[in-house]
């Protein structure tokens, strides 16, 4: 009987033209964005370095180095970048929150508050020399690129790696947090130009253990999870009002099978037939990977891009799904819709910093990177935590919805988010 029902919500899900719209979004994405990826990987060359551009160093005096010489410059600006909520803010320091930060930096330096607002204001000063000079020679500057000046901001002796992220703490916390600065941001790693050995080295670890195809199916779940978090709730809600404007309620309502059924098999048909696109965009993505990593001699894993979407893209899917079946049951409107829309907005602004890694409890994680495998397995115990959690959230959800449903069902109402029984 149950499977008889979910086999019936997946024909009701194929009819709906917003389940049609929801297809053709996700292929038209993918093909925007990795349509003409070559999924090819060349060996690199000595003599190369500086063309392999960006990865990130995890080296504790190197963090702790190039930090410290980054908040230097934001204070002699008093200017520092933040993000709360996903959104980006520029924010100045008062006169209390400014002495806070220097006691922060002398302790970090060794220097005391007035020789770190001495280079403050020299900073400043050769800092508008050098683009008066380059403006008086002709060249465009690009802004936020600012001379190579020494601000002489070297770590003081003794300090630990551990004492260095409690400071960071207290330093996001007088920003208002949000920051660059918060702990969990800075443990994630510095940016550092490729070297030729490191380049080679990264090489070698996207063929040997991403076993090639590795490397690709995370940028393939990094674009296309951006999608999985906010287009499936347009076929549920669809779905939902479909029986509100048909007047079928009541029919339905009638029905012997218990509510928990009739919910779980619409959950479970749209949970199915919204993720079926993308496995097959996966497996499309996973034939030219093999195909490319053939050519080159290289035995790639034939089943890791199904591997990632279920555990990298399902868990995201299986929470929209969930959160638009609950706020249709509970609203019976489209502000599912607008719900899960801003949820979204404020997801994706939360992880614009940081597209590689840093994962936390982001509801749409990042690795917007092909290789720094290294990196990836140092932070996958995050991910996996990540994504349980989210899983665990949409089961509360679809709870939820089975239970308020079944209040409707015996003649209940809600009005104004307040349950009430029709007598």
């Amino acid at each position: 009987m149950f499977g008889t029902l979910f086999l019936k919500e997946c024909k009701q899900t194929v009819k709906s033209l917003a389940y049609w719209a929801y297809i053709v979004c996700l292929i038209l994405f993918f093909a925007s964005q990795l349509g003409e990826e070559s999924w090819s990987l060349v060996e690199p060359q000595p003599g190369q370095e500086g063309q392999y551009g960006y990865t990130y160093s995890t080296d504790e005096t190197l963090i702790m180095t190039k930090t410290l010489r980054r908040l230097t410059e934001d204070y002699a600006q008093n200017s520092y970048a933040a993000y709360p909520l996903g959104f980006y803010k520029r924010v100045s320091l008062g006169e209390e929150k400014k002495e806070k930060m220097g006691d922060i930096l002398a302790e970090l330096t060794g220097k005391s508050r007035e020789e770190l607002e001495q280079l403050g204001y020299d900073y400043i000063n050769e800092e508008s020399a050098f683009y008066e000079e380059a403006q008086k020679a002709g060249l465009e500057m690009e802004i936020g690129a600012p001379p190579q000046i020494d601000l002489e901001t070297d770590l003081a002796e003794g300090v630990s790696f551990e004492r260095f992220l409690e400071l960071m703490e207290e330093t996001d916390d007088l920003i208002g947090g949000g920051s660059m600065y918060a702990a969990a941001r800075v443990k994630h790693g510095v940016q550092v130009p490729q070297t030729d050995e490191g380049a080679l080295k990264e090489y070698h670890d996207i063929v040997e253990k991403d076993r090639y195809s590795g490397a690709f199916a995370r940028l393939f779940c990094d674009y296309m999870g951006l999608m999985a978090a906010i287009l499936p709730v347009f076929p549920v809600v669809a779905r939902t009002l479909k029986d509100k404007r048909s007047k079928g309620l009541p029919a339905l309502y009638s029905k012997k099978m218990s509510s928990t059924s009739i919910l779980l098999a619409r959950y479970l048909a749209l949970l199915v037939m919204t993720v079926a696109p993308l496995m097959i965009l996966a497996v499309f993505s996973q034939i030219q990977c093999s195909m490319a990593a053939k050519s080159a001699g290289i035995s790639a894993d034939s089943f890791v891009f199904l591997k990632y979407v279920g555990g990298w893209i399902f868990p995201a899917t299986a929470f929209t799904v969930a959160v638009g079946l609950f706020v249709s049951e509970l609203t019976g409107s489209v502000t599912a819709i607008l719900v899960q829309g801003i949820f979204w907005f404020a997801s994706v602004f939360q992880s614009i910093d940081t597209l590689v890694g840093n994962f936390g409890f982001k509801f749409i994680p990042r690795f917007n990177a092909l290789g720094n495998t290294e990196l990836f397995e140092k932070e996958l115990p995050g991910l996996i935590a990540n994504r349980l959690f989210y899983g665990i959230l949409s089961l509360g959800f679809v709870a939820a919805a089975v239970f308020i449903y079944d209040w409707k069902r015996k003649g209940g109402e809600i009005r104004i988010g307040r349950l009430f029984k029709n007598r």
